[in-house]
């Protein structure tokens, strides 16, 4: 006696199959071939992805220089205050030339970038030397005819800032800073210090009110690994542990070059790593 559980199994499996050839019979574009999809087996598996390198751990200390350079024209430097219309205090500001933004500062000879800030984001070991000379390096933030020195500074927390006035007219030093209000008044021939206690994540802008298109930024770590680039665009940070490190940079005007929380770069004991940088001009952010 034939199993019927079996006949009704074929049956069904038949009529599934004649209604799906009757389903692809059906209008004049399908096409059976089109109903059926065979994997080509002789197609070789794809590749899989290479694992990322493993940080290199090292003993002894190196160095970490290079430049940063922009690759192509810069754009025209925007005029803040014309010569003799400062908005205010014009007896004092822009009395000898225009104000100029310095959101990006390009050599015209070696097309490098200054006041772009380079630092390592989490160093594994800080050398007793690297922290001494950040934590007792003279700092000076300086208001000259109306025009913050230096644009762009870094400092260890912990260091001190001497803030001081050459200008005859009233400023104010308005650090937005997460980790603490300061926000301070500063006449002529007037200076004071001020000492974070905290590092700040990200470069913090600092404005005067009085003057509004005064600005600056600072950068406030919590070690001594970074540097701002000079008129050349060239920067060095010395005594970094050997190794695997986590390297930022960041530009005003462009943003983080590297990833936010940094590239990988290895630093060799006893030697200079060479790492130059370049700023695509397309990257730039227009001026406000």
């Amino acid at each position: 006696m034939k199993n019927p559980t079996k006949r009704r199994i074929a049956v069904g499996f038949g009529l599934a199959a004649m209604i799906s050839v009757l389903a692809v019979g059906c209008g004049d574009s399908a096409k059976i071939e089109d109903a059926v999809v065979v994997p080509d087996s002789t197609a070789p598996p794809p590749k899989p992805a290479p694992p990322p390198a493993a940080p290199v751990k090292a003993e002894g200390w190196g160095a970490i220089k290079g430049q940063v350079v922009l690759d192509g024209s810069a754009p025209t430097p925007k005029i803040l205050q014309e010569r003799g219309k400062a908005e205010k205090d014009p007896n004092v500001c822009a009395v000898d030339g225009p104000i100029v933004s310095e959101r990006l500062v390009v050599d015209s000879t070696a097309k490098g970038v200054k006041n772009v800030l380079v630092y390592l984001a989490h160093p594994t070991r800080v050398h007793d030397d690297a922290a001494k000379a950040a934590s007792t390096a003279s700092v000076v933030f300086d208001q000259r005819k109306c025009v913050f020195e230096p644009h762009v500074l870094g400092l260890m927390a912990g260091a001190s800032i001497e803030i001081r006035s050459a200008d005859a007219a009233n400023h104010n030093v308005d650090a937005k800073l997460k980790s603490a209000t300061f926000n301070q008044i500063i006449a002529q021939g007037q200076s004071f210090k001020f000492t974070p206690s905290a590092a700040e994540r990200l470069p913090t802008p600092v404005v005067c009110d009085i003057h509004p298109w005064m600005s600056a930024w600072w950068l406030i770590l919590d070690h001594p690994y970074f540097a701002v680039t000079d008129a050349q665009g060239s920067f060095e940070i010395k005594n970094a542990p050997a190794g695997t490190q986590k390297l930022v940079v960041w530009q005003e005007a462009v943003g983080f070059i590297t990833a936010p929380s940094g590239d990988d770069v290895l630093i060799k004991a006893g030697d200079a790593v060479v790492k130059n940088l370049t700023i695509n001009p397309a990257k730039i952010r227009q001026e406000g």
